[in-house]
């Protein structure tokens, strides 16, 4: 039985959708980003990630970063070194500001003495408005301080990227714009704002070289100025 469709169209068809796919990851920043960009769900990382750290002890009086890949690759409790505090990483790669809404219950059992969260970057990337994101912000926010209210709660900008070393899927501009909504959310709720993002950008205000080797996620070098923003507020965490 001869096929439906002449050969020279069924090649045409399957190059279209080859030239598509290769837009689509282009557009999310390679091969690499992409797959990297899947785990949340494809993987589970998310779901396995939140069922570990609900199966851990609690840590009454522990200093607890919360937040993406940004906050989840650093080794916090040996980075910053605080004299007697337990710090609890509780980052998790390709998470975003719903996903963090939804294990704060985790987080609040701990009762932390502070809570440096640092989300967002991902909900831009997959083309989510600020306007829309920051709804969800504000959720976080007052969740925390309501069930947590002796917590200092620390908001950080979202940290710029750097296009040029990779299409990243987002501009600085945005970002920009999602960290004036974070930096209303801190106001509106008497909260310290840390502004990372002005430390870490170059000249042309994308994520300097310097600190980055895939133009998001930061090197070590990156991770001491972060270190540095928040030891040279008036937040030091050093004794506690």
């Amino acid at each position: 039985m001869k096929s439906r469709f002449p050969l020279w169209v069924s090649l045409l068809l399957n190059v279209f959708l080859l030239l598509c796919l290769w837009v689509i990851v282009q557009r999310l920043g390679g091969w690499n980003y992409t797959l990297s960009r899947l785990r949340h769900d494809e993987a589970g990382l998310y779901k396995s990630r939140k069922d570990l750290f609900e199966r851990m002890p609690a840590q009454h009086g522990a200093i607890i970063f919360l937040g993406d890949s940004q906050t989840e690759q650093c080794e916090w409790q040996e980075f910053l070194q605080p004299d007697s505090a337990v710090i609890l990483n509780r980052g998790i790669v390709g998470d975003y500001t719903a996903g963090v809404l939804g294990r704060l219950d985790e987080i609040v059992r701990h009762k932390p003495s502070k809570i440096f969260l640092l989300v967002g970057i991902n909900d831009l990337i997959f083309e989510k408005k600020p306007e829309d994101i920051a709804p969800v912000y504000r959720d976080i926010v007052a969740t925390l301080r309501n069930k947590t209210p002796d917590s200092e709660l620390f908001l950080q900008s979202i940290f710029p990227v750097n296009n040029t070393l990779k299409k990243i899927g987002v501009e600085n501009q945005t970002i920009q714009q999602m960290n004036t909504e974070i930096a209303r959310i801190a106001k509106d709720y008497a909260l310290p704002y840390l502004d990372i993002y002005s430390e870490l950008t170059d000249a042309d205000g994308n994520l300097s070289p310097r600190f980055t080797n895939d133009g998001i996620h930061l090197n070590g070098m990156g991770y001491q100025v972060w270190k540095n923003a928040i030891h040279h507020s008036s937040f030091i965490i050093h004794h506690y």
